[in-house]
């Protein structure tokens, strides 16, 4: 049924040659923004939106690349051949390294050319330019967190440094800017004309601020403000208990206790707590998040697991990974093949990015998930009256100011003020001014690794390479055609001299600062373990014993355990069991807090009922069951229970792993529910937490579980890039869309929006490697192709596709679009 829903979706949504449903949908939408959303002037005239020569019927109709072009326009040295496959995939075959990225640039650009501007505008903070005065105050903060400032930084270093990373973004460069200097309105995609602004040229800073917007988006944290509140409210000790720098259950990346000495042991530090700072940050939050740029939160995670030949059904190594980022349309990810005398590599890239992210050569594979180091502090400062200096080491020091302005569609451009001091970029208001030390802010050579690994012959080169990743820190697992495993936690670890990042931290003290870096030999890595298998899963990568502060925040956990049980229950892996642990659903929350319910006794009826589906369930996240929902409702109202003094106001709860401690303590000065006379035990909030999740659930879902099956309540939902609901035509689904919060096949809230953006399994049992693999959409950013959303039946289902890599032009089984390149 889903598939056939989707096949019927796709003939009703999308125009080929044109579909006439969603060309109204659109132009609707058009005639609602420009109507109620924006002044005269801030849309394109509708006039020429609807032109039936240029407008978005133009876009309808050319939505297809041609069969076959030659093209002599690109700066090539020597002939290239591009083929695309029967998903747009292109397979690039040119003569040189340089030819090859050329190319790259000109087809990135032909398939998500507003893609690679808004991703760029939105690190940039510049999206007024595009949305008006909507934007503006998002706009402030954005530029306030120092992305842009240490854009132009790491930009003006590749350009003077005048080495592999300039010969990138400039051969990528000629390639994206020979497609946009001949473009014609006509041609511009569908956004541009809706949005009416003018694509700009691709420049090197254009590739640095698609670095930053990965380094916000896997980074960046406003939260630091609420653990001090929380510090004050509860005391040092109630703190540490709730809030432990380690994770109380997990298994780490690193299997093997780490034991060299160090002489750099980390100590707990001190949160300040202010009020006003925590009040300035919650509005920062808050306004970026309206605009789908919230930075890091606990949905972007990722898996990645890989199994040595000892360990797998064929003898050879097998790799699995699957990042989790938001699920767009466009997707996040860009899929191609490049071959050249020195290389053949697939994978996927950010549209902007000179380079493949995630890729498999015909020697090594690698895979990324989020290491969550802590990579950025917030430092409470004091000003002077005149609020133009800042008081450090018992002298007042002037605030760097430097004037900046918007620039805002529709309105006259804003006047704004950075200010800065040695420590970073300020966030302020009348109230309170923050510095942010972030790991984004230095310069880096990112972009040199992803080279380094492209190239690498083997685990010990990739290994290697990771010496030069910066940010955003990564855990980077990888495998080789020689019979090797291994991972590594690769980026900047700072060493902080007073302890951890925890909290606001004074400003006006050097005691606080950073005072370098963790030793690429001391970061946490792995080579050819003993028990013959690697994952990482976002969780705490070391033992207890690793001598340096890593982080605090850390997830529940739960993945960890489960990848775990799975890898070490057999003695052998094939392809499909790594691909179906990529699938798996069983909730591990089942298996810690529904045994509590078994005795529990004087239940009402409805309660009773609650219970009883709970503990007849198999605790998996299947579609058909009712076990999900309840399960979902039970934890809710455990939470808001548990955790209803006014401590936890507004503030970052404690994880689930900590509360089920708390119950199995029978820890009364925390589950005792603030609103009943009575000090409630374990028992007693239990029977209180299933009375009002049955209360819940007959009011929202009604009173027969049949009701309560999760495909009617778990949807995944696809949306446009720019996540605005009036543009609403261009999302997919919601669809029903089996997993849970934390489970390996991830699914966090009812409303799916961030999961598995490409899900990849490496099979080095053949030479050269292969490849399958899937992400959420298509390669077109025009919604009216057929390449738009062309993977969306397959990735809700978990199919995947053959990762093809030919070694030359003309083998690929189906070609649906050729494109020769010779020299101008």
């Amino acid at each position: 049924m889903l598939v056939e829903r989707l096949a019927w979706e796709r003939v009703l949504f999308r125009m080929r040659l044109p579909g006439l449903h969603l060309l109204l949908r659109i132009a609707l939408a058009v005639v609602l923004l420009w109507i109620f959303h924006y002044r005269p002037g801030g849309l394109a005239p509708i006039g020429g939106l609807l032109d039936p020569v240029r407008g978005l019927w133009h876009n309808a109709r050319t939505a297809e690349h041609p069969s076959s072009v030659d093209l002599n326009t690109l700066p090539v040295h020597a002939p290239v051949t591009v083929e695309r496959d029967e998903r747009g995939v292109p397979h690039i075959f040119a003569q040189s390294d340089r030819d090859a990225i050329i190319t790259l640039g000109y087809v990135v650009a032909q398939d998500r050319l507003f893609q690679m501007d808004f991703m760029a505008r939105l690190a940039a903070g510049r999206l007024s330019e595009i949305f008006g005065p909507a934007s503006l105050e998002a706009d402030r903060y954005l530029r306030a967190t120092g992305m842009d400032w240490a854009a132009r930084k790491i930009a003006a270093a590749i350009e003077r440094d005048n080495g592999i990373q300039k010969d990138l973004t400039s051969w990528f460069a000629a390639g994206a800017n020979a497609f946009i200097n001949n473009l014609t309105y006509a041609r511009l995609p569908l956004e541009f004309k809706l949005f009416h602004y003018k694509v700009e040229p691709y420049t090197t800073l254009n590739a640095a601020r698609l670095i930053q917007y990965f380094n916000y988006d896997l980074s960046f944290e406003t939260d630091e403000a609420g653990y001090g509140e929380l510090l004050q409210r509860l005391g040092e000790e109630e703190y540490r208990r709730l809030y432990p720098r380690h994770s109380p259950r997990y298994k780490p990346i690193i299997p093997e206790p780490y034991s060299q000495e160090t002489g750099l042991a980390s100590r707990d530090s001190r949160a300040l707590y202010d009020s006003s700072a925590l009040a300035l940050l919650g509005r920062m939050q808050h306004t970026l998040q309206a605009v789908g740029a919230e930075g890091f939160r606990p949905p972007k995670g990722s898996n990645n697991w890989a199994v040595s030949g000892s360990r797998s059904l064929t003898g050879q190594p097998i790799l699995a990974g699957d990042m989790h980022l938001s699920l767009s349309l466009p997707s996040i990810w860009y899929e191609a093949h490049l071959v050249t005398p020195t290389t053949n590599i697939y994978g996927v890239l950010a549209p902007g990015t000179p380079l493949l992210i995630e890729a498999f050569n015909d020697h090594v594979a690698w895979a990324f998930t989020n290491s969550g180091l802590d990579g950025i502090d917030h430092y409470l400062l004091r000003l002077d009256e005149s609020r133009k200096q800042y008081y450090y080491d018992e002298a007042w020091h002037d605030l760097t100011r430097v004037l900046d302005t918007i620039r805002v569609k529709g309105a006259s451009p804003v006047i704004d003020t950075l200010m800065y001091t040695h420590l970073g970029p300020v966030v302020m208001d009348s109230d309170a001014a923050i510095a942010l030390r972030w790991v984004a802010h230095d310069e880096n050579n990112t972009l040199r690794a992803l080279w380094r690994m492209q190239k690498a012959d083997g685990a010990a080169a990739l290994d290697s390479a990771l010496a030069d990743w910066y940010a955003p820190a990564q855990n980077v697992l990888f495998a080789d055609a020689h019979g090797t495993i291994g991972i590594r936690v690769a980026g900047m670890m700072p060493i902080r001299g007073y302890g951890d990042g925890v909290g606001l931290l004074d400003g006006t003290t050097s005691t606080t600062a950073w005072t370098g870096a963790v030793p690429f030999a001391d970061m946490p890595h792995s080579m050819q373990p003993e028990r013959g298998y690697l994952t990482s899963t976002n969780q705490q990568p070391t033992t207890h014993d690793y001598p340096f502060y890593v982080g605090h925040d850390w997830p529940s956990a739960y993945r960890s355990l489960r990848i775990d049980t799975l890898l070490s229950g057999k003695s052998r892996h094939s392809v499909q069991d790594l691909r179906a642990y990529q699938s798996d659903v069983h909730v591990m929350q089942f298996g810690l807090f529904v045994p509590l319910l078994r005795d529990l006794t004087g239940l009402s009826d409805k309660a009773e009922q609650l219970r009883t589906v709970l503990l007849d369930w198999t605790g998996e996240a299947t579609l058909d069951s009712p076990g999900p929902l309840a399960l979902f409702a039970y934890l809710q109202a455990l939470k808001q229970l548990a955790w209803d003094e006014p401590a936890f106001e507004d503030q970052l709860l404690p994880s689930e792993m900590i509360l089920y401690q708390m119950l199995t303590e029978g820890n009364a000065r925390w589950l005792d529910v603030t609103t009943t006379p009575e000090v409630e035990g374990t028992p007693e909030l239990l029977r209180m937490t299933l009375e009002e999740a049955a209360r819940h659930l007959e009011e929202t879902y009604g009173s027969e579980p049949e009701g309560w099956r999760w495909a009617l309540h778990h949807k995944v939902l696809f949306r446009h890039l720019t996540q605005t609901p009036a543009l609403d035509a261009l999302w997919r689904g919601p669809y029903a869309y089996p997993g849970f919060d934390e489970t390996l096949g991830p699914a966090e809230n009812l409303t799916v929006t961030h999961s598995a953006s490409w899900r990849v399994v490496v099979d080095f049992s053949h030479n050269p490697p292969r490849g399958q693999g899937i992400y959420a959409g298509g390669q077109s950013g025009n919604p009216f192709s057929r390449f738009y959303d062309l993977h969306v039946p397959a990735y809700v289902s978990y199919e995947y596709y053959e990762l093809r890599k030919p070694e030359t032009a003309g083998m690929l089984p189906v070609v649906t679009s050729r494109l020769h390149l010779l020299p101008p």
